[in-house]
């Protein structure tokens, strides 16, 4: 802690439509005037069309029914408004404007979704529970199945256990809602893109105690590299039982399917970042092999949520879930460190793998809503557990594909006979966790505060040497302070604590836990009339023994980092007028070396206007300053600058009746440029990648 700190402190679509006009929904919707439905909404408790100002509601990230506003700790909720005006395609889209928060680090990428939160990794949470483990093993989450995208900022060990420095980002996923309503959505767009989807939900029986929901989604796309789709799949039924009015019960099932290849092809720095043998390397280049390169991705999941009221004030929630996903990729990249020649030909590196995951986990609390000799508290009390094997086979990687040339490249030259894959370690995490959380409100006075203990080990079960174990025990903690004035102004101080088991080894020792602290100042800010949102933050993160890369990719390293900073973020409500901006400045640097982490704009700033017109007509659009970057060299983490970008995006849309139609425009101006950069062992070497091009998509929406 820091002197100066411390002063302060398909055919499922048929079904869908099928099934939206079926006698049941039909018999219902006419059962309404004599079958009174609870009003109860499962879903997020940000709903769809009230603006994109959200920190007067509830955030699921926080485990407590606390408004945003409220919270001594920065919060941050996308709603599935801005998601659909902005065009976003993916969760990295729909953070492209949020402060703090650095997201698509990578550029295009059909990998993944890549966000940093306060200069540092963020762990993915879907639901509350954690959803990724490990890497290239899961399907990215479809934003057309969420309600809502959530990011709690900075350490958060004490309400999830393992959870990155940078901070938690939660989706929530769509729920059933009890008012009969749906929609189906086509949309075409750049490169091919052709897209099918449905949303339906209401009630399933005539008293309403029983309603339904089914998302769906079917997907045929290009990219701009050649010869890699993002192709797509969904089906998340889920159903939603009210027995009685003190109890809800809800099942979700998830079906993911992503077929194509990877977008990220490693293209050499001359040619993308620096100048060319022959010129710049094509944005579409195509390093690898049209008829063996692929990456697909299977999710099979089921998620069970209980919610009982005990009396008025008191109640118990429970969230539960299984996840069984497998991909398997095929691809070459332009071998990094190998020299080009004049005329352009590259070396390529081949690399296979069969991976899979199979997680189970949950999360069981006792919530509390009281007053106490003058003060008044919302409490809970919680055990979660996770349990998740991650496993890795028929792989090999290896600088051993035949040669390319990057400005007239020609295929099928490759010798498979050369491959040798071999099966990898498998690794297995389990978690139990048991919190306390208890937010008190005297007066104007928040004090928040929660403590943890957690219980872990982590194996890898080696394939041709001793299994590895090490387990860790952790408590951690957070406590923050605000005052809220009676006009809507409340600045607040805090403190949190992370923790994070690492699996693996490095020469042969078991990696330490990852650790760390964060102090934070800040206000926010609320009008009276809710149309007006303003929220800033001082930062300071401490991080010990962060697994980085070593002097070889087959190496890692445990170092410290620091990260200091400040983020704003202003959300106005004019009339038919919605405006958004943000501001983050960061100085993240490596403790031993003092240089700048890699892959992390220094500064960002976006805004995002939206205005509405009477006849059913509106505009949007938005602009995005990316400050400049540091690529990453291996051993010595100095590599090179990547420029500072401005980007444009555009939506134009006309609703009439039950139709609503949009043009979304994502880089208006189709700017080339590079997002990311990599170095080896100090030389001038590195690989690079491009950022996305202009995409354009056209939607057609039909709402009942």
């Amino acid at each position: 802690m820091t002197s100066r700190f411390r002063a302060i402190w398909g055919a499922p679509l048929a079904g869908v439509a099928l099934l939206s006009f079926s006698p049941l929904a039909v018999q219902a919707e006419d059962a309404a005037p004599t079958h009174e439905i609870p009003a109860v909404e499962v879903g997020a408790e940000v709903q769809d069309g009230e603006g994109y100002i959200t920190e007067g509601k509830t955030a699921k990230t926080g485990k407590l029914k606390v408004p945003v506003e409220k919270t001594p700790y920065a919060i941050t909720v996308v709603n599935e408004e801005f998601i659909k005006d902005t065009g976003a395609k993916n969760v990295q889209d729909a953070l492209l404007y949020s402060s703090g928060v650095y997201a698509g680090a990578f550029g295009f990428d059909t990998r993944g979704d890549w966000v940093k939160v306060r200069g540092l990794d963020a762990s993915f949470y879907k639901d509350g529970l954690r959803s990724l483990y490990g890497s290239y093993n899961s399907v990215r989450p479809n934003v057309y199945a969420l309600e809502s995208i959530e990011v709690l900022k900075g350490p958060s060990s004490v309400l999830y256990g393992q959870a990155e420095l940078g901070g938690i980002v939660n989706t929530v996923s769509k729920l059933p809602k009890a008012e009969q309503q749906g929609e189906i959505w086509a949309q075409v767009g750049s490169y091919d893109r052709k897209q099918l989807a449905a949303d339906v939900t209401g009630p399933m029986s005539e008293d309403g105690k029983l309603l339904y929901r089914m998302v769906a989604l079917k997907r045929e796309s290009g990219t701009q590299v050649d010869y890699v789709d993002d192709n797509g799949f969904l089906f998340a039924p889920s159903f939603t039982w009210l027995p009685t009015d003190t109890t809800t019960i809800s099942l979700l099932f998830n079906f993911q399917e992503n077929n194509g290849g990877i977008s990220a092809q490693f293209l050499p720095a001359e040619g993308t970042l620096l100048p060319g043998v022959r010129g710049d390397v094509p944005v579409n280049t195509f390093v690898g092999e049209p008829s063996w390169d692929r990456y697909d991705r299977t999710q099979d999941e089921v998620t069970l949520f209980v919610d009982q009221r005990l009396n008025d004030h008191w109640g118990v929630a429970a969230t539960a879930r299984y996840t069984q996903s497998e991909t398997e990729t095929r691809e070459h990249w332009a071998a990094i460190g190998f020299p080009i020649s004049a005329t352009g030909d590259i070396s390529r590196t081949m690399h296979m793998a069969d991976r899979s995951t199979e997680v189970s986990n949950f999360d069981v609390r006792l919530e509390g809503d009281f007053g106490l000799l003058g003060t008044n508290h919302t409490l809970a009390f919680g055990v979660d557990y996770q349990d998740a094997m991650w496993e890795e086979g028929n792989y090999y990687s290896a600088a051993t594909g035949s040669q390319l040339n990057l400005y007239n490249p020609v295929y099928g030259f490759v010798n498979y006979a050369s491959l040798a894959p071999e099966d990898r370690d498998d690794n297995v995490i389990r978690q139990t966790g048991v919190y306390l959380i208890d937010h008190i409100e005297i007066g104007n006075v928040v004090v928040s505060g929660a403590l943890r203990h957690d219980e872990s080990s982590n194996t890898v079960y080696a394939v041709n040497d001793a299994n590895e174990r090490s387990d860790d025990s952790e408590t951690t903690g957070r406590l923050g302070l605000m005052y809220q004035f009676d006009f809507g102004l409340s600045p607040y101080i805090s403190y949190s604590e992370a923790f994070v088991p690492n699996l693996g080894t490095n020469n042969g020792a078991a990696l330490a836990a990852t650790t760390g602290e964060q102090q934070e100042a800040g206000f926010k800010y609320l009008n009276d009339a809710g149309d007006l949102s303003v929220t800033a933050a001082y930062f300071y993160i401490e991080e010990t023994n962060r697994v980085v890369q070593g002097a070889s990719q087959d190496s890692v390293d445990q170092i410290g980092a620091k990260s200091e900073g400040w983020e704003m973020e202003v959300k106005k409500q004019l009339g038919n007028l919605e405006l958004l901006a943000s501001y983050t400045d960061i100085r993240a640097v490596d403790d031993q070396s003092g240089e700048r982490l890699p892959y992390l704009a220094d500064q960002t700033a976006s805004t995002w206007a939206k205005y509405e017109l009477e006849n059913g007509l509106r505009f949007g659009a938005g602009a995005r300053y990316v400050g400049d970057n540091v690529g990453y060299d291996y051993g010595t983490g100095a590599g090179p600058k990547i420029p500072s970008v401005t980007l444009y995006d555009a939506m134009l849309g006309y609703a009439v009746n039950q139709w609503d139609f949009s043009l979304n425009v994502q880089n208006l101006t189709d700017k080339e440029y590079v997002s990311w950069c990599r170095g080896q062992n100090g030389a001038a070497v590195y690989d690079c990648g491009y950022g996305e091009t202009r995409t354009v998509m056209g939607n057609a929406r039909y709402r009942f």
